[in-house]
């Protein structure tokens, strides 16, 4: 396979930008994400795809549970914030102002939106990422925007 055109041709599906947060009541982590897919209406649930070696990988399979923050249009230093995980000081998580969701995950409450999820199952393709299916089980309206896409960053994560 060209190695060229494969990242050309795989870098045109559209991504959203997300920031994945998780807390296990020990250990909070946070990080940046793109790889994300509603797989189904009843139960509402998504597919999301975490680094394995990952801090937040980690926290997600030790709690079950994790939390996704919907970066909106004009936030694109809100999802470069996360690129490096951060943990919660002084009510705020990387510097945004916080509140727990009803499964204990970090919400920030500047993100267009966010839900919550109950992990459901856990897919080891052999990858470096691994394939949480999360039930989304609350949803939160934070602010009223629309999502930001890949593309119109101009980064590439994936290919």
């Amino acid at each position: 396979m060209d190695e060229n055109l494969k990242k050309k041709v795989l870098r045109k599906i559209h991504y959203g930008l997300f920031v994945a947060t998780s807390s296990s009541g020990k250990d909070t982590a946070s990080g940046t994400i793109n790889w994300l897919t509603q797989v189904s209406f009843k139960p509402p649930a998504v597919a999301v795809a975490i680094k394995k070696d990952s801090f937040l990988h980690k926290v997600i399979s030790e709690s079950g549970k994790f939390a996704i923050n919907i970066v909106g249009k004009g936030q694109k230093d809100m999802a470069q914030t996360f690129f490096k995980g951060y943990s919660v000081e002084n009510g705020k998580l990387g510097g945004y102002e916080i509140f727990y969701g009803s499964t204990g995950c970090p919400i920030i409450k500047a993100s267009a939106s966010a839900f919550e999820c109950e992990v459901l199952n856990k897919i080891d393709f052999g990858g470096d990422h691994d394939v949480f299916i999360g039930k989304v089980v609350d949803v939160h309206a934070c602010q009223d925007l629309e999502s930001l896409g890949m593309m119109e960053t101009g980064w590439y994560y994936g290919g």
